[in-house]
């Protein structure tokens, strides 16, 4: 027989950290963070203007204040999210859309309750208007597998673009029969389809920084300052990773993550970042401070890659009447190509050369030649 059990657990160790996010719902990079401080330390840095407020609209309001008045629709799960956070946001140039489950004050919670729903796809909702008879804010139900409860000043209840499931689904009832595989197409709001295309981004970042980097899991401490470092530092990097597909492959293609965080780590361990660099008295000093270049095969898998100080650097100079930049023949392969070598444009001042040399995007070892034959000594 089974007995009921409670099991009380701390949200946090004593002297622990708590962390709130807030992240770009497009590109999903963490923009900003906030230690949580025990209750007499938040006191002390609430605005006397703020006291009226819920915690959570206080937590909100800190974290997107650097977008105040830009127009932005901020996404929130159910610890932000109430009219009072509605209300306020919309005060401060913010349109914002939350799920609701237990700030329910000034919310018609029990009138939405009560209302009857046909099945996944049905919605309901209210209207509040402002003193000129426009829309200011909608509170509203929409049923999927349950009921879920939103308020929004941002988008209404427009049809959106349903969303499409795959789902097995029993429906032979005779003994030992196969399931079959069925699309469910659900019927969803306009407001509902922007929250939930949106709402995940701070989860998976956090799967990214906890499983697939997993820094926290392989430099165990039990010391939270160092805890917490590790955790920004994380935080960090993966904000890079993401910030590097964005800018380099906006389709989705590119590099894995574990590969990048490899190369990543390798450029990191023993650079000269912070070292002081001297500019050369005249030109015949360039060889001899160009001449220690790093190699450009990734020892590990023998991979091309740029290096840290001879690297390729594209042209900024363009063809003639037109906006494309200019091209000339890779030294190596005699292939064109809008990239030089660093090095050697530096050291250009002399001999008024060009050297192209094909980029390593695709594989070629065309920079990687260039290297051992011309900076190797």
């Amino acid at each position: 027989m089974g007995l009921t059990c409670y099991v009380a657990i701390d949200r946090k160790p004593e002297n622990g950290c708590e962390i709130q996010n807030a992240a770009c719902g497009q590109s999903g990079i963490m923009l900003r963070l906030k230690l949580v401080k025990t209750a007499a330390e938040e006191s002390t840095t609430t605005q006397v203007h703020d006291e009226h407020l819920l915690h959570g609209t206080n937590v909100l309001k800190f974290l997107v204040s650097p977008w105040s008045f830009s127009g932005r629709i901020v996404c929130a799960d159910s610890y932000f999210a109430s009219v009072g956070a509605a209300e306020e946001l919309k005060r401060n140039g913010l349109k914002f859309i939350g799920v609701v489950k237990t700030a329910t004050k000034k919310y018609p919670m029990a009138y939405l309750q009560a209302l009857e729903l046909q099945g996944r796809g049905d919605r309901r909702g209210l209207v509040a208007r402002d003193a000129e008879g426009r829309p200011s804010l909608i509170a509203c139900v929409w049923m999927e597998r349950e009921r879920r409860y939103f308020i929004s000043n941002a988008h209404g209840l427009a049809p959106g673009t349903p969303y499409v499931r795959q789902r097995w689904r029993q429906l032979d009832q005779t003994l030992n029969a196969d399931p079959v595989r069925q699309t469910l197409v659900v019927e969803q709001p306009k407001l509902a389809e922007v929250y939930y295309d949106v709402c995940g981004k701070i989860d998976q970042h956090n799967r990214d920084r906890q499983d697939t980097l997993g820094v926290e899991r392989k430099l165990v401490t039990t010391k939270w300052d160092k805890r917490v470092g590790l955790s920004i530092f994380s935080m960090i990097v993966v904000n890079t990773y993401r910030m590097y597909m964005g800018l380099t492959y906006p389709r989705g293609e590119g590099r894995s993550k574990k590969l990048f965080y490899e190369q990543l780590a390798e450029e990191l361990i023993l650079n000269k970042y912070d070292a002081a660099m001297r500019m050369p008295r005249n030109s015949n000093e360039l060889p001899n401070r160009m001449g220690h270049c790093p190699p450009a095969i990734n020892h590990l898998d023998g991979t091309p890659r740029m290096g840290t100080h001879a690297h390729l650097t594209p042209t900024k100079r363009k063809r003639k009447g037109t906006n494309f930049a200019l091209q000339g023949n890779c030294r190596v392969c005699r292939k064109k190509t809008k990239y030089l070598c660093s090095c050697c444009k530096d050291a250009a001042v002399a001999t008024s050369k060009e050297a192209w040399i094909c980029s390593t995007e695709k594989g070629k070892l065309c920079f990687s030649r260039h290297l051992q034959d011309v900076h190797s000594s």
